[in-house]
């Protein structure tokens, strides 16, 4: 099975595929991970664990879901990271996505943390709405006749 290594342009990174053989960096004491939760490309509920690494380059972060396998580029900032991870599941249709940082090294936090909300972005509600009015016009047509 194939699936997407995606590194996120918006971070300076490059898209392409991957065999499938890609293995994340296990965490290091320093290493935090967190959950991501919101709606898949297909509108299903999804909740899975990012890995966010610091390597030599700043941070990396890795996210596993299904046959996807996405990994960000190293950039300088942590947060940096995990919103260029957001960012690429946006662009593969993901919405309604939130953040709650539950490790720090090995320290477990639990639900301590708040969850961080991230916006859809506003071409896919555009497209909702012209989707909607599309409809709206030929079920209101139909209806008439």
């Amino acid at each position: 099975m194939t699936s997407f290594l995606l590194l996120c342009e918006a971070c300076k990174g490059v898209k392409g595929m991957h065999d499938g053989n890609m293995r994340m960096n296990p965490p290091s004491p320093q290493a935090s991970i967190y959950h991501v939760a919101g709606l898949d490309e297909r509108d299903r509920g999804f909740n899975r664990q990012v890995h966010v690494i610091p390597c030599e380059e700043g941070f990396q972060a890795g996210l596993r879901y299904e046959s996807l396998q996405i990994e960000v580029e190293p950039v300088p900032i942590e947060g940096q990271a995990l919103r260029c991870l957001i960012h690429l599941l946006h662009e593969r249709g993901y919405r309604q996505l939130r953040t709650q940082r539950i490790f720090i090294g090995d320290q477990y936090l639990g639900s301590q943390e708040l969850w961080v909300e991230y916006p859809d972005p506003e071409s896919s509600l555009d497209t909702k709405k012209t989707w909607s009015s599309w409809f709206q016009k030929i079920f209101g047509r139909s209806s008439l006749s």
